[in-house]
């Protein structure tokens, strides 16, 4: 057995008994230990041998959120990009939109009578229900005050205030220039509810894409488990929804429009002041979003338009059994009719919700609306607006200033102010569609 000095077992390690004692100065021996460098090194000379995994992924992270930064920012140039392209097709288009909503809005019969000259000792017809007012009041004594009529700035006889237009034909370009040529209308007020109808048209198509893939989404008809009758739906559903949720904003637009333009019988400031004021005299927006005096026409008319614009395709298909690929002209054909039959279904609807927009409905009345064409008495209804329309404004201007009473016209002219000019579009498009057709065919 090997024996121990003293020293050497004083110093060994008593797990490693045989092992002899290496010096650190001993630099021969320490070479042949590579670890025996690394134990002589401090902390901070460890730490900076590392390698900087952590840089590395910081890097890969920076770069990724500047490219989703990069993302960002070219979509939101391209956002605003298209705003401001739809702003200026809203600016192009706004002046005939003005007249016709004016066309819409304006009570015939009223407008008529207002530019006739009154005559005490004038007689009425006896087919005229005025005709009985007139025997009533002889029979009682009683003698109407007569008001002489005024002149215009244009000198002719005229009975209505400075602020109104005078009966307005049912073409929209002989309304535009009547109210660039009106003294207190002016060329601005072509472009009145510009403004509101571009916000409302960015804010339909932000939000009625993104609901209808949420229900489509939600129902499974982008994984296959849905059918084509869930998608319409959805479609349908998402129109009607958004459109009642920003139908404030169409009634914004329908008096900022009907309003006298002059500052002194102006009564609206602004979006935001329109929906204070209506909010305030009116019953708040719960009156707006759920009486049935709004409520029943906007989910009758948005719900009409997703049919009619959004299923066009689809009923075409599914009614005359065409194919848009295998008969593209018969398909053209189809699109056609369909369109003007959209005009005629919509136009009336439309008609009357937007006399309903323009009646003021107070629960408390601060100051008086005044509007740049008449408007009728206060309607009760959707019904009572159609029938009323139909009784009293179904004749033209010149027969109206024939017989100029309330009542005993009837028909459906007053129904569709503007429809030639949708169906001459309607044309318009379809012969585009064909020569685009024969130049797609020749090449």
């Amino acid at each position: 057995m090997t024996e121990f000095s003293e020293s050497s077992g004083a110093s060994a390690n008593v797990f490693r008994p045989y092992a002899e004692p290496v010096g650190r100065n001993s630099g021969a021996l320490a070479d042949l230990n590579p670890l025996d460098g690394l134990r002589r090194l401090n902390t901070s000379d460890v730490e900076s041998l590392r390698v900087p995994v952590s840089l590395d992924m910081r890097s890969l992270a920076d770069i990724e959120l500047s490219m989703d930064e990069l993302d960002t920012t070219q979509a939101a140039l391209e956002l605003a990009k298209f705003a401001g392209f739809r702003f200026l097709t809203t600016l192009v288009a706004n002046p005939f939109n003005v007249a016709q909503t004016l066309l819409q809005v304006q009570h015939l019969p009223l407008a008529v009578r207002e530019e006739r000259t009154p005559d005490s000792d004038e007689t009425p017809d006896p087919d005229d229900p005025a005709y009985y007012e007139y025997l009533r009041a002889r029979h009682t004594g009683r003698t109407t005050r007569v008001v002489r009529a005024t002149t215009d700035h244009s000198g002719y006889v005229d009975g209505r205030p400075g602020y109104e237009l005078g009966a307005l034909d049912s073409g929209k370009l002989s309304v535009v220039r009547k109210l660039i040529g009106h003294p207190t209308e002016g060329a601005l007020s072509v472009f009145k509810g510009a403004f509101t109808q571009w916000t409302y048209d960015m804010l339909h198509l932000l939000l009625q894409p993104t609901l209808e893939g949420a229900l489509n989404e939600a129902l499974g008809v982008y994984d296959g488990s849905g059918d084509a009758v869930t998608g319409a739906l959805t479609l349908v559903a998402s129109v009607v929804a958004v459109g009642w949720a920003l139908s404030p904003l169409e009634l914004v637009r329908t008096r900022l429009v009907v309003q006298a333009a002059s500052p002194i019988h102006r009564k609206y400031r602004g979006v935001i002041h329109t929906l204070r004021t209506v909010a305030r005299e009116e019953g708040g927006l719960r009156s707006l979003y759920f009486s049935p005096f709004h409520l029943i026409p906007t989910l009758v008319k948005h719900t009409l338009d997703a049919v009619f614009r959004g299923l066009g395709a689809n009923a075409i298909n599914v009614i005359t059994n065409v194919d848009a690929y295998e008969h593209p002209n018969m398909f053209a054909c189809c699109e056609l009719l369909w369109r003007t039959l959209s005009a005629v279904v919509m136009l009336p609807i439309d008609t009357v919700r937007t006399r309903l927009q323009a009646q003021p409905r107070y629960t408390q009345k601060e100051v008086e609306f005044r509007t740049c064409v008449p408007l009728a008495r206060p309607y009760t209804g959707m019904a009572n607006c159609l029938w009323r329309v139909v009784a009293e404004e179904g004749r033209g201007v010149k027969q109206m200033r024939e017989k100029a009473s309330n009542v005993g016209h009837y028909g459906l002219r007053g129904l569709y102010p503007g429809l030639s000019v949708q169906v001459m579009a309607n044309f318009l498009v379809f012969g585009l569609g064909f020569i685009g057709a024969d130049d797609d065919s020749a090449f």
